[in-house]
């Protein structure tokens, strides 16, 4: 008796949890109408993924169909991004630029810098049309860092010994079980500084300054919003409501936008990550119809 309510239970809930993101799934694809502003945030750690249980944080995967709903939608003139992220993959990074870029092409995109918008995440926003940061966010930390332990010293005390057998001088390379050669450590720092390099560019083009200048601001050094603001690195500093104001102004809409929110995480998924939605989503398409790991830091 006592697993057949256990059964009954696990079947309530999740019944009521795809009910409640198939409702949540129509709310954001329901058709209405007059001015209207996304807000896309953007929070926790930036990686790839293909946003199942086992990806956290924000990836390129989670945010592309509502780039892609917020620029099709005609009656969306505006996108917000609301950012609260330290930054995370480079080519994570580099992919939700890219959707930034291609979006703001239609309509203008205003990041909106919340607690901390640095590293990958601030090379997210300096994509945008127009960058708004809290006076006490924390964002630059331009830079890009790779850490590769070494516990070699830890086996030996504890009497572990590795057998490496390999083809290629290279192939334990960081495998943690060897100290890092001198050869390898200028391989792998000519690789970071590519990067680095390709960072310093794409921010100085985005926000119409020079490399050389850019790169003073770089090194991984940290900024206040306000700080930020006096440095060329955002634009103004202000509330969310100003962020939303300046997209407001940039696409010329007269009076109150209707704002909507393209995705926020549901307590299903802070619970289980991603499958509630997923289904949710999967099933509430079928019922309406809409028209509409190197990291930088």
């Amino acid at each position: 008796m006592r697993r057949d309510v256990v059964i009954i239970l696990a079947l309530l809930i999740f019944i009521g949890g795809v009910s409640i993101l198939i409702a949540h799934s129509i709310t954001k694809q329901s058709i209405s109408y007059g001015d209207k502003v996304a807000i896309i945030p953007i929070y926790g750690e930036i990686t790839m993924g293909d946003g199942t249980l086992s990806s956290k944080g924000v990836t390129p995967t989670k945010l592309r169909k509502y780039f892609e709903q917020a620029c099709e939608d005609s009656s969306i003139k505006a996108v917000v991004l609301e950012i609260n992220s330290p930054g995370g993959s480079v080519v994570a990074s580099e992919e939700i630029a890219e959707l930034v870029k291609k979006c703001k092409k239609e309509k203008p995109v205003v990041a909106w810098l919340g607690d901390i918008a640095t590293s990958g995440a601030y090379y997210v926003a300096s994509s945008s049309s127009y960058i708004v940061a809290d006076k006490a966010s924390i964002t630059g930390s331009i830079g890009v860092i790779s850490i590769f332990p070494e516990y070699s010293g830890l086996l030996k005390k504890i009497g572990i010994n590795v057998t490496i057998i390999k083809a290629g001088e290279y192939k334990d390379f960081a495998s943690g079980f060897r100290p890092m050669r001198e050869e390898e450590k200028e391989m792998m720092q000519s690789v970071i500084m590519e990067i680095y390099e390709e960072f310093i560019r794409e921010v100085a083009e985005n926000r119409n300054l020079s490399e050389e200048y850019i790169k003073k601001l770089a090194e991984g050094k940290i900024y206040s919003g306000k700080q930020a603001k006096e440095f060329g690195l955002v634009d103004e500093v202000g509330s969310k409501e100003k962020a939303i104001k300046k997209a407001c102004e940039l696409a010329g809409i007269e009076g109150e936008p209707e704002v909507i929110t393209y995705y926020k995480r549901s307590f299903f998924e802070e619970l289980l990550g991603n499958s509630f939605e997923r289904i949710g989503y999967g099933i509430a398409k079928g019922l309406i119809e809409y028209k509409g790991e190197i990291k930088i830091s």
